[in-house]
């Protein structure tokens, strides 16, 4: 086989066959240093064991192996990235450790550690060698970025952003940084709509300076046929997002609509077979690059285009900013609080409460479409465990099993008040960074400065089973929310598993999206608009011992009862609204398509030709 067939098939996403070629080649065209690249490219499940047959190879054939900068040494370093993104954080690290050990005025090693070591939640040593590498390269912006990684998921947010910043000014022509900081901006109560909104704009620039909306991708104009959806997303597995994509695939006319999944998932598992199963298409699309996905999507006729990430971790944002727009209706949803200031998406998913008419409008390159009774639908976990009666022996237990990045000062700030407002009170936080050394004592710190002893803190590492970590909340008898940025999905699992929510809110979606929820289950008191506000209410509910119990035991049936989990009604608003759409760009368009037929018409029309 030659070389640029071996490339062909790499394109294309035939691993399997360029494997195949690659074996075939003699050692000289390709090195096993160059095959392990290109696998760690495509993220193909082959890599790993690839690299575990080169890793054999070396440690036969030298033992112990050379701890050098030769060949051999930046072999065994791609190795140990391909376990790392493979899963197999635990053997990256096996190996890297001692290449640092022999290698300590190597920058670029502490750098590669420190990303495995993320990779296996071990950030307090994370932390302490990508110091290291920055003691050698301090002006090295990928070092900055690693290091903001770790302040922000272990809670110290301020920190991150003042990394991220140094990396986007070290770095100023990668874009990636940039959009780093503007995803984390989103946590921040130091940042406002307005810079954010421009931040964005500067990332869509630099990333995708032709990025526009035009597009002639579409298979017939018909403002009422039968359209097909596509749905972009590397998280159609065991992550939150299921507990909102699955009802909605549920509710979904099917008369009206035919789904279609991008799945960039890279480790399926059973979500992912069910939820593979309620869609009509589906492309395992993780090794396609955004114009071989952009123009799969192309061939594919998609007629609307939904993106599930924004500017989160695994985005394909420049599949929807591809030269020329992969679908004509481009639509964001869901996992992003904030604009993906690209002009190809049109569109963004929300509600009157999430977005209030006439408030955020101008900090949004999307037009936004309110749906009528909120932006979201709600799948909880069938096999949730059951809601236990309140166990508290006279201590009011407050909780949060939120992200540690959104616990920003101003949710310091609420949470303090309350528990000074409720002096018999203590503070449950669970989140598995907290089984780092460095993210228990800044929370411990921050707290203090506020007045509450360490005594009233609780600081747990999450439960490896979804079912364990639900059982959780039967522990806690109030949950506290995050602000500026909500918890979402926590607030509802909270409210699933009998725990009344206290939130505040403020002006952006981020901080609104609670007080949506809340306001659909008629519990819009419980949303507080200042900080006295929000100790005032859990004075008031911890006070409320019968109406608490009452509430704890009712919570459940009033989710069921309500539009939070009413799929076919959120179905129909989210399909009416992007057929809306669809029916205006169609009244709009100039494109002249080639109207694709089914076979049996075209046979219809022959045989009218023929008499």
């Amino acid at each position: 086989m030659q070389r640029n067939e071996i490339e062909s098939h790499y394109n294309s996403g035939k691993i399997k066959q360029a494997l195949l070629g690659l074996d075939s080649l003699e050692p000289s065209p390709w090195s096993d240093t160059t095959r392990l690249k290109c696998l760690r490219a495509v993220g193909s499940k082959f890599a790993h064991k690839f690299a575990t047959q080169l890793h054999d190879r070396i440690l036969d054939n030298t033992s112990p192996y050379p701890l050098t900068t030769s060949e051999r040494n930046n072999q065994l370093r791609y190795i140990a990235l391909v376990y790392a993104e493979n899963g197999d954080a635990k053997l990256a690290c096996l190996i890297l450790k001692p290449l640092c050990e022999q290698s300590p005025d190597v920058a670029s090693l502490f750098r590669e550690y420190s990303f495995v070591l993320i990779s296996d939640g071990k950030l307090d040593l994370a932390e302490k060698n990508i110091s290291l590498g920055l003691d050698l390269e301090p002006n090295n912006a990928k070092a900055h970025a690693l290091l903001a990684r770790i302040y922000c998921l272990t809670g110290r947010l301020d920190s991150g952003r003042h990394s991220y910043s140094r990396a986007v000014t070290l770095a100023p022509e990668d874009p990636s940084y940039l959009q780093r900081l503007l995803y984390w901006n989103n946590f921040s109560d130091r940042t406002d709509q307005q810079s954010s909104f421009q931040m964005a704009k500067l990332w869509a620039e630099k990333a995708y300076p032709g990025n526009h909306t035009g597009t002639s991708n579409v298979a017939a104009i018909d403002p009422d046929r039968r359209l097909k959806i596509g749905f972009i997303s590397p998280d159609f597995c065991a992550h939150a997002i299921s507990f909102f994509i699955t009802p909605l695939f549920e509710g979904l006319d099917r008369s009206q609509f035919r789904i279609c999944a991008y799945s960039d998932t890279r480790k399926p598992d059973a979500v992912t077979a069910s939820i593979k199963e309620l869609c009509d298409d589906w492309c395992d699309s993780a090794h396609l690059n955004d114009g071989e996905l952009a123009k799969q999507i192309a061939d594919d006729k998609i007629d609307v285009l939904v993106d599930l990430n924004g500017h989160s971790a695994g985005n394909r944002l420049g599949v929807f900013a591809n030269h020329e727009a992969p679908a004509p209706v481009q639509v964001s949803w869901l996992a992003s609080p904030s604009t993906s200031g690209l002009k190809s998406i049109g569109f963004r998913i929300t509600d009157h409460i999430a977005d209030p008419i006439g408030v955020n409008e101008e900090f949004f390159t999307e037009k936004l479409l309110r749906l009528p009774n909120g932006f979201l639908c709600f799948k909880p976990l069938a096999s949730s465990p059951d809601i236990e009666p309140s166990d508290n022996q006279g201590v009011v237990r407050f909780g949060s099993f939120n992200n540690l990045a959104k616990v920003s000062s101003l949710t310091l700030d609420c949470w303090a008040a309350a528990l000074h407002a409720v002096p018999n009170s203590t503070l449950f936080m669970k989140r598995q960074q907290l089984i780092n050394k460095q993210a228990r004592r800044f929370f411990a710190n921050e707290f203090a400065a506020r007045g509450i002893v360490a005594e009233r803190l609780i600081f747990k590492a999450s439960k490896a089973k979804i079912e364990d970590h639900l059982a959780e909340y039967n522990n806690i008898d109030i949950a506290l929310d995050t602000s500026p940025y909500n918890g979402t999905t926590t607030a509802l699992e909270a409210l699933w598993m009998g725990v009344p929510v206290i939130s505040l809110t403020g002006d952006t979606h981020a901080s609104r999206m609670t007080a949506s929820i809340l306001h659909r289950l008629n519990l819009s008191g419980m949303a507080a608009k200042t900080v006295n506000e929000f100790a005032q209410r859990a004075r008031e509910l911890s006070e409320m011992d019968e109406t608490l119990v009452q509430l704890r035991s009712s919570l459940r049936s009033r989710l069921r009862e309500s539009t939070l989990m009413n799929a076919k009604l959120f179905g129909y608003e989210f399909g009416n609204a992007v057929r809306a759409q669809w029916r205006d760009w169609c009244q709009q368009s100039t494109v002249s398509p080639t109207i694709e037929r089914e076979p049996e018409t075209q046979l219809e029309d022959l045989a009218k030709v023929a008499q």
